[in-house]
Protein backbone atom coordinates (compact mmCIF):
# COMPACT_ATOMS: atom_id res chain seq x y z
CA UNK A 1 0.00 0.00 0.00
CA UNK A 2 1.13 3.55 -0.63
CA UNK A 3 1.63 6.02 2.24
CA UNK A 4 1.41 9.75 1.76
CA UNK A 5 5.17 10.08 1.22
CA UNK A 6 6.39 6.62 0.37
CA UNK A 7 5.54 3.02 -0.25
CA UNK A 8 4.75 0.79 2.70
CA UNK A 9 4.55 -2.90 1.94
CA UNK A 10 1.62 -4.50 3.68
CA UNK A 11 1.48 -8.12 4.73
CA UNK A 12 -1.00 -9.90 6.91
CA UNK A 13 -0.27 -9.22 10.57
CA UNK A 14 -1.10 -12.83 11.35
CA UNK A 15 1.82 -14.24 9.35
CA UNK A 16 3.91 -16.46 11.55
CA UNK A 17 1.11 -16.94 14.06
CA UNK A 18 -0.21 -20.38 14.91
CA UNK A 19 -3.70 -21.48 14.02
CA UNK A 20 -6.25 -19.91 16.29
CA UNK A 21 -9.85 -20.36 17.38
CA UNK A 22 -12.74 -18.67 15.65
CA UNK A 23 -12.84 -14.86 15.96
CA UNK A 24 -16.05 -15.02 17.97
CA UNK A 25 -14.57 -17.44 20.52
CA UNK A 26 -11.35 -15.43 20.78
CA UNK A 27 -13.25 -12.20 21.36
CA UNK A 28 -15.49 -13.96 23.88
CA UNK A 29 -12.46 -15.08 25.90
CA UNK A 30 -10.93 -11.60 25.81
CA UNK A 31 -14.23 -10.01 26.90
CA UNK A 32 -14.54 -12.56 29.72
CA UNK A 33 -11.01 -11.69 30.89
CA UNK A 34 -11.94 -8.00 30.81
CA UNK A 35 -15.08 -8.62 32.86
CA UNK A 36 -13.12 -10.66 35.41
CA UNK A 37 -10.54 -7.89 35.72
CA UNK A 38 -13.26 -5.28 36.23
CA UNK A 39 -15.19 -7.38 38.76
CA UNK A 40 -12.05 -8.06 40.77
CA UNK A 41 -10.95 -4.42 40.60
CA UNK A 42 -14.10 -3.22 42.40
CA UNK A 43 -14.61 -6.35 44.50
CA UNK A 44 -13.68 -4.86 47.84
CA UNK A 45 -15.73 -1.66 47.44
CA UNK A 46 -19.17 -2.95 48.56
CA UNK A 47 -17.48 -4.74 51.45
CA UNK A 48 -15.69 -1.70 52.87
CA UNK A 49 -18.18 -0.98 55.70
CA UNK A 50 -18.42 -4.68 56.61
CA UNK A 51 -14.64 -5.16 56.63
CA UNK A 52 -14.16 -1.97 58.64
CA UNK A 53 -16.49 -3.35 61.31
CA UNK A 54 -15.15 -6.91 61.33
CA UNK A 55 -11.46 -5.95 61.37
CA UNK A 56 -11.92 -2.92 63.66
CA UNK A 57 -10.49 -0.28 61.32
CA UNK A 58 -11.90 3.11 60.36
CA UNK A 59 -13.87 3.64 57.15
CA UNK A 60 -11.08 5.91 55.89
CA UNK A 61 -8.50 3.15 56.41
CA UNK A 62 -10.80 0.52 54.88
CA UNK A 63 -11.10 2.74 51.78
CA UNK A 64 -7.51 1.76 50.97
CA UNK A 65 -8.89 -1.63 49.86
CA UNK A 66 -9.99 0.22 46.70
CA UNK A 67 -7.36 2.96 46.57
CA UNK A 68 -4.42 0.55 46.90
CA UNK A 69 -5.83 -1.69 44.17
CA UNK A 70 -6.09 1.28 41.83
CA UNK A 71 -2.61 2.49 42.77
CA UNK A 72 -0.99 -0.88 42.04
CA UNK A 73 -2.96 -1.10 38.82
CA UNK A 74 -1.79 2.34 37.68
CA UNK A 75 1.83 1.66 38.66
CA UNK A 76 2.07 -1.71 36.87
CA UNK A 77 0.01 -1.00 33.76
CA UNK A 78 2.81 0.71 31.76
CA UNK A 79 5.21 -2.13 32.56
CA UNK A 80 2.67 -4.79 31.57
CA UNK A 81 1.81 -2.87 28.41
CA UNK A 82 5.44 -2.68 27.33
CA UNK A 83 6.13 -6.34 28.19
CA UNK A 84 3.11 -7.24 26.08
CA UNK A 85 4.25 -5.25 23.01
CA UNK A 86 5.85 -8.29 21.43
CA UNK A 87 5.48 -12.03 20.87
CA UNK A 88 4.82 -12.95 24.52
CA UNK A 89 1.45 -11.34 25.12
CA UNK A 90 -0.24 -14.56 26.19
CA UNK A 91 2.53 -15.29 28.71
CA UNK A 92 2.22 -11.82 30.22
CA UNK A 93 -1.58 -12.14 30.30
CA UNK A 94 -1.35 -15.48 32.11
CA UNK A 95 1.21 -14.13 34.58
CA UNK A 96 -1.04 -11.18 35.40
CA UNK A 97 -4.07 -13.42 35.90
CA UNK A 98 -1.92 -15.67 38.09
CA UNK A 99 -1.05 -12.70 40.31
CA UNK A 100 -4.76 -11.88 40.57
CA UNK A 101 -5.53 -15.45 41.59
CA UNK A 102 -2.77 -15.49 44.21
CA UNK A 103 -3.94 -12.16 45.63
CA UNK A 104 -7.50 -13.42 45.79
CA UNK A 105 -6.48 -16.49 47.79
CA UNK A 106 -4.39 -14.31 50.10
CA UNK A 107 -7.36 -11.99 50.70
CA UNK A 108 -9.76 -14.91 51.15
CA UNK A 109 -7.61 -16.36 53.93
CA UNK A 110 -6.79 -13.01 55.56
CA UNK A 111 -7.10 -12.84 59.33
CA UNK A 112 -5.70 -9.30 59.52
CA UNK A 113 -6.22 -6.05 57.67
CA UNK A 114 -2.57 -5.97 56.56
CA UNK A 115 -2.81 -9.37 54.86
CA UNK A 116 -6.05 -8.27 53.19
CA UNK A 117 -4.32 -5.15 51.85
CA UNK A 118 -1.45 -7.20 50.46
CA UNK A 119 -3.91 -9.49 48.71
CA UNK A 120 -5.81 -6.55 47.24
CA UNK A 121 -2.52 -5.08 46.06
CA UNK A 122 -1.71 -8.24 44.09
CA UNK A 123 -5.22 -8.22 42.65
CA UNK A 124 -4.55 -4.69 41.40
CA UNK A 125 -2.01 -6.07 38.92
CA UNK A 126 -4.96 -7.38 36.94
CA UNK A 127 -6.10 -3.84 36.15
CA UNK A 128 -3.11 -3.50 33.83
CA UNK A 129 -4.14 -6.41 31.62
CA UNK A 130 -6.84 -4.71 29.55
CA UNK A 131 -4.34 -3.09 27.11
CA UNK A 132 -3.01 -6.58 26.37
CA UNK A 133 -6.50 -7.74 25.47
CA UNK A 134 -6.88 -4.74 23.15
CA UNK A 135 -3.52 -5.43 21.49
CA UNK A 136 -4.37 -9.12 20.99
CA UNK A 137 -7.73 -8.17 19.47
CA UNK A 138 -6.06 -5.72 17.11
CA UNK A 139 -3.57 -8.32 15.87
CA UNK A 140 -5.70 -11.45 15.68
CA UNK A 141 -9.27 -10.45 14.84
CA UNK A 142 -10.34 -10.15 11.19
CA UNK A 143 -10.49 -6.58 9.87
CA UNK A 144 -14.28 -6.51 10.01
CA UNK A 145 -14.28 -7.50 13.69
CA UNK A 146 -11.53 -5.19 14.97
CA UNK A 147 -13.68 -2.09 15.48
CA UNK A 148 -16.63 -3.78 17.22
CA UNK A 149 -14.23 -5.96 19.20
CA UNK A 150 -12.28 -3.02 20.58
CA UNK A 151 -15.53 -1.22 21.43
CA UNK A 152 -16.80 -4.29 23.30
CA UNK A 153 -13.56 -4.64 25.24
CA UNK A 154 -13.44 -0.94 26.08
CA UNK A 155 -16.69 -0.96 28.04
CA UNK A 156 -15.98 -4.10 30.05
CA UNK A 157 -14.41 -1.96 32.79
CA UNK A 158 -17.73 -0.32 33.59
CA UNK A 159 -19.89 -3.36 32.74
CA UNK A 160 -17.84 -5.60 35.02
CA UNK A 161 -18.05 -3.10 37.85
CA UNK A 162 -21.82 -3.04 37.55
CA UNK A 163 -21.97 -6.85 37.63
CA UNK A 164 -19.43 -7.15 40.43
CA UNK A 165 -21.43 -5.17 42.98
CA UNK A 166 -24.59 -7.33 43.05
CA UNK A 167 -22.58 -10.54 42.81
CA UNK A 168 -20.33 -9.52 45.70
CA UNK A 169 -23.28 -8.29 47.72
CA UNK A 170 -25.20 -11.54 47.29
CA UNK A 171 -22.21 -13.61 48.37
CA UNK A 172 -21.46 -11.33 51.33
CA UNK A 173 -25.07 -11.48 52.56
CA UNK A 174 -25.23 -15.26 52.17
CA UNK A 175 -21.78 -16.08 53.57
CA UNK A 176 -19.17 -13.48 54.61
CA UNK A 177 -16.70 -11.19 52.86
CA UNK A 178 -14.08 -13.97 52.57
CA UNK A 179 -16.37 -15.83 50.16
CA UNK A 180 -16.21 -12.93 47.71
CA UNK A 181 -12.45 -13.32 47.39
CA UNK A 182 -12.76 -17.09 46.93
CA UNK A 183 -15.13 -16.30 44.07
CA UNK A 184 -12.48 -14.00 42.59
CA UNK A 185 -9.90 -16.79 42.77
CA UNK A 186 -12.25 -19.09 40.86
CA UNK A 187 -12.95 -16.46 38.20
CA UNK A 188 -9.23 -15.83 37.71
CA UNK A 189 -8.54 -19.56 37.39
CA UNK A 190 -11.26 -19.94 34.77
CA UNK A 191 -9.84 -16.97 32.86
CA UNK A 192 -6.38 -18.55 32.83
CA UNK A 193 -7.78 -21.84 31.53
CA UNK A 194 -9.70 -20.01 28.78
CA UNK A 195 -6.62 -18.08 27.68
CA UNK A 196 -4.53 -21.28 27.51
CA UNK A 197 -7.20 -23.02 25.44
CA UNK A 198 -8.04 -20.23 22.98
CA UNK A 199 -5.35 -17.52 22.72
CA UNK A 200 -2.38 -18.59 20.53
CA UNK A 201 0.89 -19.09 22.38
CA UNK A 202 2.48 -16.53 20.07
CA UNK A 203 -0.22 -13.86 20.15
CA UNK A 204 1.73 -11.41 18.00
CA UNK A 205 4.20 -11.65 15.13
CA UNK A 206 5.89 -8.43 16.24
CA UNK A 207 9.42 -8.56 17.68
CA UNK A 208 10.11 -8.03 21.38
CA UNK A 209 10.14 -4.34 22.34
CA UNK A 210 13.71 -4.38 23.66
CA UNK A 211 15.01 -3.68 27.12
CA UNK A 212 12.27 -2.86 29.63
CA UNK A 213 12.46 0.56 31.26
CA UNK A 214 12.49 -0.43 34.95
CA UNK A 215 13.66 3.04 35.98
CA UNK A 216 10.59 4.56 34.42
CA UNK A 217 8.31 2.02 36.13
CA UNK A 218 9.78 2.77 39.57
CA UNK A 219 9.63 6.54 39.05
CA UNK A 220 6.01 6.37 37.92
CA UNK A 221 5.03 4.42 41.04
CA UNK A 222 7.06 6.84 43.17
CA UNK A 223 5.15 9.78 41.66
CA UNK A 224 1.68 8.34 42.31
CA UNK A 225 2.15 6.88 45.80
CA UNK A 226 3.03 10.10 47.70
CA UNK A 227 0.18 11.97 45.99
CA UNK A 228 -2.43 9.42 47.06
CA UNK A 229 -1.05 9.19 50.59
CA UNK A 230 -1.15 12.99 50.93
CA UNK A 231 -4.76 13.14 49.69
CA UNK A 232 -5.84 10.34 52.01
CA UNK A 233 -4.14 11.62 55.13
CA UNK A 234 -4.35 15.36 54.47
CA UNK A 235 -7.17 15.98 56.92
CA UNK A 236 -5.62 13.90 59.71
CA UNK A 237 -2.14 15.37 59.33
CA UNK A 238 -3.15 18.86 58.24
CA UNK A 239 -3.12 20.03 54.62
CA UNK A 240 -0.24 22.42 55.26
CA UNK A 241 1.71 20.09 57.55
CA UNK A 242 5.34 19.31 56.65
CA UNK A 243 4.50 15.67 55.95
CA UNK A 244 1.74 16.45 53.43
CA UNK A 245 3.74 19.20 51.70
CA UNK A 246 6.79 16.94 51.54
CA UNK A 247 4.77 14.11 49.99
CA UNK A 248 3.35 16.43 47.33
CA UNK A 249 6.80 17.82 46.51
CA UNK A 250 8.32 14.33 46.28
CA UNK A 251 5.47 13.15 44.05
CA UNK A 252 5.85 16.13 41.72
CA UNK A 253 9.64 15.70 41.54
CA UNK A 254 9.31 12.00 40.71
CA UNK A 255 6.69 12.83 38.07
CA UNK A 256 9.04 15.28 36.35
CA UNK A 257 11.88 12.76 36.62
CA UNK A 258 9.70 10.07 35.08
CA UNK A 259 8.78 12.29 32.12
CA UNK A 260 12.45 13.13 31.49
CA UNK A 261 13.44 9.45 31.63
CA UNK A 262 10.67 8.48 29.21
CA UNK A 263 11.72 11.17 26.72
CA UNK A 264 15.40 10.17 26.79
CA UNK A 265 15.41 6.39 27.06
CA UNK A 266 15.64 4.20 23.96
CA UNK A 267 12.78 1.91 25.03
CA UNK A 268 10.39 3.93 27.19
CA UNK A 269 7.42 2.38 28.93
CA UNK A 270 5.28 5.08 27.33
CA UNK A 271 6.21 6.97 24.17
CA UNK A 272 5.25 10.44 25.37
CA UNK A 273 6.01 11.97 21.97
CA UNK A 274 2.78 10.50 20.65
CA UNK A 275 0.98 12.97 22.87
CA UNK A 276 1.71 15.47 20.12
CA UNK A 277 -1.14 13.87 18.20
CA UNK A 278 -4.25 15.70 19.36
CA UNK A 279 -6.55 12.63 19.47
CA UNK A 280 -4.07 10.82 21.74
CA UNK A 281 -3.59 13.80 24.03
CA UNK A 282 -7.31 14.52 24.34
CA UNK A 283 -8.16 10.85 24.92
CA UNK A 284 -5.57 10.63 27.70
CA UNK A 285 -6.72 13.82 29.42
CA UNK A 286 -10.33 12.68 29.25
CA UNK A 287 -9.36 9.24 30.58
CA UNK A 288 -7.85 10.76 33.72
CA UNK A 289 -10.82 13.05 34.35
CA UNK A 290 -13.42 10.36 33.57
CA UNK A 291 -11.59 7.87 35.81
CA UNK A 292 -11.74 10.43 38.61
CA UNK A 293 -15.49 10.78 38.15
CA UNK A 294 -16.17 7.05 37.84
CA UNK A 295 -14.37 5.86 40.96
CA UNK A 296 -15.34 8.94 42.95
CA UNK A 297 -18.99 8.13 42.22
CA UNK A 298 -18.54 4.47 43.16
CA UNK A 299 -16.99 5.49 46.48
CA UNK A 300 -19.73 8.00 47.30
CA UNK A 301 -22.70 5.86 46.20
CA UNK A 302 -21.31 2.91 48.14
CA UNK A 303 -20.94 4.92 51.34
CA UNK A 304 -24.25 6.78 50.91
CA UNK A 305 -26.38 3.69 50.28
CA UNK A 306 -24.92 1.78 53.24
CA UNK A 307 -24.95 4.70 55.69
CA UNK A 308 -27.31 4.05 58.65
CA UNK A 309 -30.80 5.52 58.42
CA UNK A 310 -30.09 7.27 61.73
CA UNK A 311 -27.93 9.77 59.82
CA UNK A 312 -31.07 11.21 58.23
CA UNK A 313 -29.80 10.67 54.69
CA UNK A 314 -28.52 7.07 54.59
CA UNK A 315 -30.48 4.02 53.47
CA UNK A 316 -28.89 1.29 55.59
CA UNK A 317 -28.64 -0.87 52.49
CA UNK A 318 -27.08 -4.32 52.70
CA UNK A 319 -24.32 -5.23 50.21
CA UNK A 320 -26.93 -7.13 48.15
CA UNK A 321 -29.25 -4.12 47.94
CA UNK A 322 -26.27 -1.91 47.09
CA UNK A 323 -25.50 -4.30 44.25
CA UNK A 324 -28.99 -3.82 42.84
CA UNK A 325 -28.49 -0.04 42.99
CA UNK A 326 -25.25 -0.37 40.99
CA UNK A 327 -26.58 -2.97 38.53
CA UNK A 328 -28.06 -0.33 36.15
CA UNK A 329 -24.46 0.71 35.46
CA UNK A 330 -23.96 -2.51 33.49
CA UNK A 331 -27.24 -2.10 31.64
CA UNK A 332 -26.24 1.44 30.69
CA UNK A 333 -22.84 0.39 29.30
CA UNK A 334 -24.33 -2.48 27.27
CA UNK A 335 -26.95 -0.19 25.75
CA UNK A 336 -24.28 2.44 25.09
CA UNK A 337 -22.25 -0.05 23.05
CA UNK A 338 -25.30 -0.63 20.84
CA UNK A 339 -26.30 3.01 20.63
CA UNK A 340 -22.77 4.06 19.70
CA UNK A 341 -23.08 2.38 16.29
CA UNK A 342 -26.05 4.59 15.51
CA UNK A 343 -24.93 7.67 17.43
CA UNK A 344 -21.34 7.82 16.21
CA UNK A 345 -21.98 8.74 12.56
CA UNK A 346 -24.62 11.29 13.65
CA UNK A 347 -22.45 13.11 16.20
CA UNK A 348 -19.15 13.43 14.35
CA UNK A 349 -17.55 10.07 15.13
CA UNK A 350 -15.22 9.68 18.08
CA UNK A 351 -15.45 13.34 19.06
CA UNK A 352 -19.23 13.25 19.29
CA UNK A 353 -19.29 9.97 21.24
CA UNK A 354 -16.71 11.24 23.70
CA UNK A 355 -18.47 14.57 24.28
CA UNK A 356 -21.89 12.92 24.63
CA UNK A 357 -20.61 10.29 27.04
CA UNK A 358 -18.72 12.71 29.28
CA UNK A 359 -21.68 15.08 29.33
CA UNK A 360 -23.93 12.25 30.56
CA UNK A 361 -21.46 11.43 33.34
CA UNK A 362 -21.30 15.08 34.43
CA UNK A 363 -25.11 15.34 34.48
CA UNK A 364 -25.35 12.19 36.63
CA UNK A 365 -22.86 13.63 39.13
CA UNK A 366 -24.57 17.02 39.32
CA UNK A 367 -27.93 15.29 39.64
CA UNK A 368 -26.74 13.37 42.71
CA UNK A 369 -25.35 16.58 44.19
CA UNK A 370 -28.83 18.12 43.95
CA UNK A 371 -30.95 15.10 44.93
CA UNK A 372 -30.09 11.79 46.58
CA UNK A 373 -33.17 11.22 48.74
CA UNK A 374 -34.31 7.84 47.32
CA UNK A 375 -32.57 4.66 46.20
CA UNK A 376 -34.33 4.93 42.84
CA UNK A 377 -32.50 8.23 42.28
CA UNK A 378 -29.19 6.50 42.92
CA UNK A 379 -30.17 3.74 40.49
CA UNK A 380 -31.20 6.22 37.80
CA UNK A 381 -27.91 8.08 38.21
CA UNK A 382 -25.87 4.88 37.89
CA UNK A 383 -27.76 4.03 34.68
CA UNK A 384 -26.99 7.43 33.17
CA UNK A 385 -23.46 7.05 34.45
CA UNK A 386 -23.16 3.70 32.68
CA UNK A 387 -24.42 5.14 29.38
CA UNK A 388 -21.90 7.97 29.58
CA UNK A 389 -18.95 5.80 30.56
CA UNK A 390 -19.86 3.25 27.89
CA UNK A 391 -19.83 5.88 25.13
CA UNK A 392 -16.68 7.62 26.37
CA UNK A 393 -14.63 4.48 27.03
CA UNK A 394 -15.58 3.04 23.63
CA UNK A 395 -14.31 6.18 21.87
CA UNK A 396 -10.95 6.56 23.62
CA UNK A 397 -9.06 3.43 22.41
CA UNK A 398 -10.29 3.96 18.83
CA UNK A 399 -8.92 7.51 18.86
CA UNK A 400 -5.54 6.27 20.11
CA UNK A 401 -5.22 3.18 17.90
CA UNK A 402 -5.95 5.27 14.83
CA UNK A 403 -3.12 7.68 15.70
CA UNK A 404 -0.12 5.51 16.70
CA UNK A 405 1.96 2.88 14.87
CA UNK A 406 0.94 -0.75 15.50
CA UNK A 407 4.07 -1.58 17.51
CA UNK A 408 3.00 1.02 20.08
CA UNK A 409 -0.58 -0.25 20.54
CA UNK A 410 0.02 -1.89 23.91
CA UNK A 411 2.09 0.99 25.26
CA UNK A 412 -0.26 3.76 24.06
CA UNK A 413 -3.48 2.10 25.22
CA UNK A 414 -1.85 1.08 28.51
CA UNK A 415 -0.95 4.70 29.20
CA UNK A 416 -4.59 5.64 28.61
CA UNK A 417 -5.56 2.91 31.06
CA UNK A 418 -2.92 4.20 33.49
CA UNK A 419 -4.38 7.70 33.42
CA UNK A 420 -7.89 6.32 33.83
CA UNK A 421 -6.78 4.26 36.83
CA UNK A 422 -4.62 7.03 38.27
CA UNK A 423 -7.54 9.43 37.98
CA UNK A 424 -9.68 6.82 39.69
CA UNK A 425 -7.13 6.48 42.49
CA UNK A 426 -7.20 10.23 43.09
CA UNK A 427 -11.00 10.28 42.83
CA UNK A 428 -11.37 7.45 45.34
CA UNK A 429 -8.90 8.97 47.80
CA UNK A 430 -10.24 12.51 47.46
CA UNK A 431 -13.86 11.39 47.77
CA UNK A 432 -13.06 9.56 51.01
CA UNK A 433 -11.02 12.55 52.23
CA UNK A 434 -13.90 14.96 51.60
CA UNK A 435 -16.28 12.74 53.55
CA UNK A 436 -13.76 12.50 56.37
CA UNK A 437 -13.42 16.29 56.38
CA UNK A 438 -17.18 16.60 56.97
CA UNK A 439 -17.33 13.99 59.73
CA UNK A 440 -18.06 15.61 63.14
CA UNK A 441 -15.75 14.83 66.01
CA UNK A 442 -16.79 11.64 67.79
CA UNK A 443 -18.95 10.44 64.88
CA UNK A 444 -18.22 7.67 62.40
CA UNK A 445 -20.48 9.12 59.69
CA UNK A 446 -20.02 12.34 57.68
CA UNK A 447 -22.60 15.06 57.37
CA UNK A 448 -24.78 15.14 54.27
CA UNK A 449 -23.02 18.27 53.04
CA UNK A 450 -19.90 16.16 52.48
CA UNK A 451 -21.72 14.07 49.87
CA UNK A 452 -23.22 17.14 48.19
CA UNK A 453 -19.84 18.82 47.82
CA UNK A 454 -18.08 15.62 46.73
CA UNK A 455 -20.67 14.88 44.02
CA UNK A 456 -20.49 18.50 42.88
CA UNK A 457 -16.70 18.35 42.65
CA UNK A 458 -16.83 15.14 40.60
CA UNK A 459 -19.39 16.75 38.27
CA UNK A 460 -17.11 19.75 37.80
CA UNK A 461 -14.18 17.48 36.92
CA UNK A 462 -16.31 15.66 34.32
CA UNK A 463 -17.41 19.02 32.90
CA UNK A 464 -13.72 19.83 32.38
CA UNK A 465 -13.42 16.55 30.49
CA UNK A 466 -16.26 17.67 28.19
CA UNK A 467 -14.36 20.87 27.43
CA UNK A 468 -11.21 18.85 26.70
CA UNK A 469 -13.12 16.56 24.32
CA UNK A 470 -14.37 19.58 22.38
CA UNK A 471 -10.74 20.22 21.39
CA UNK A 472 -10.88 17.20 19.08
CA UNK A 473 -11.30 17.87 15.34
CA UNK A 474 -14.93 18.14 14.30
CA UNK A 475 -14.61 15.64 11.43
CA UNK A 476 -12.44 12.66 10.43
CA UNK A 477 -10.82 14.75 7.69
CA UNK A 478 -9.77 17.33 10.28
CA UNK A 479 -8.55 14.48 12.44
CA UNK A 480 -6.20 13.36 9.67
CA UNK A 481 -4.74 16.83 9.51
CA UNK A 482 -4.35 16.88 13.29
CA UNK A 483 -2.14 13.80 13.11
CA UNK A 484 -0.15 14.99 10.11
CA UNK A 485 3.60 15.56 9.70
CA UNK A 486 3.79 18.23 12.40
CA UNK A 487 3.08 15.61 15.04
CA UNK A 488 5.65 13.00 13.99
CA UNK A 489 7.83 11.93 16.93
CA UNK A 490 11.44 12.89 16.54
CA UNK A 491 12.74 9.78 18.29
CA UNK A 492 13.57 6.41 16.73
CA UNK A 493 12.94 7.31 13.05
CA UNK A 494 14.26 3.91 11.95
CA UNK A 495 11.52 2.18 13.89
CA UNK A 496 8.81 4.43 12.52
CA UNK A 497 10.04 3.93 8.96
CA UNK A 498 10.06 0.14 9.23
CA UNK A 499 7.52 -1.46 6.89
CA UNK A 500 4.47 -2.31 8.94
CA UNK A 501 2.66 -5.60 8.77
CA UNK A 502 -1.01 -4.73 8.91
CA UNK A 503 -4.20 -6.40 7.78
CA UNK A 504 -5.88 -4.18 5.25
CA UNK A 505 -8.97 -2.49 6.61
CA UNK A 506 -8.13 -2.44 10.31
CA UNK A 507 -7.91 0.73 12.34
CA UNK A 508 -4.18 0.21 12.35
CA UNK A 509 -3.96 0.18 8.56
CA UNK A 510 -5.36 3.68 8.24
CA UNK A 511 -2.76 6.44 7.74
CA UNK A 512 -1.04 7.22 11.00
CA UNK A 513 2.01 9.16 11.98
CA UNK A 514 4.14 6.26 10.78
CA UNK A 515 2.86 6.76 7.22
CA UNK A 516 4.31 10.25 7.09
CA UNK A 517 7.91 9.02 7.30
CA UNK A 518 9.93 8.62 4.12
CA UNK A 519 11.34 5.04 3.97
Amino acid sequence: MRGRRGIVQAAPARSGLPDQASPGLLLGVLVYCGLVIAVIGTLGTPLIPTIATDLHVSLADAQWLLTLTLLIGAATTPLIGRLGDGPHRRTVLLAGLGAVGAGSVLAATAASFVQLLVGRGLMGIGMGLMPLALAIARDLLPPSRVGPGIAALSITVATGAGLGYPLTGLIADTFDYHAGFWMAAGLAGAAMASVVAVVPGRASARPAPGRVDLRGALLFAAALSPLLLALSEGRAWGWTSPRVVSLLVVGAACGVGWALVELRTANPLVELRYLRARPVLVADVCAALAGFGMFNAMTLINRLAQAPTSTGYGFGASPAVLGLVILPLSAGTVLASRWSRWLGPRTGGGRGLLVTGLLAVALAQFGLAVRHDHLVELGAATFLFGVGIGLAFAAMPALIIGSVPPQETGSATSFNQVLRTAGGSVGSALGAAMLAAHTPAGSSQPGESGYTLAFGLAGGVCALAVLAALALPASPRDGARATGPATIPAARPAELATPREEPVGTAASRPTMADDVEP
